[in-house]
């Protein structure tokens, strides 16, 4: 009778948790919104070459 009655007790408390966490998960999926601007990437600059520099090039 003790084993029947641990055995009821352990599955109660097995489905009880796994209902807590379904719950838990559903709050966090419903709390998601969307982002309300479109990501723009940056253009890149341009790598500068080494020795070239940008003052010397415009003045020749």
């Amino acid at each position: 009778m003790k084993k029947l009655t641990l055995g009821l007790v352990g599955l109660s408390l097995a489905v009880a948790a796994s209902a807590a966490f379904a719950q838990a998960s559903e709050t966090r999926e419903s709390s998601y919104s969307p982002p309300t601007q479109k990501h723009v990437k940056k253009p890149k600059k341009q790598k500068m070459k080494k020795g070239a520099s940008a003052p010397a090039a415009a003045s020749q």
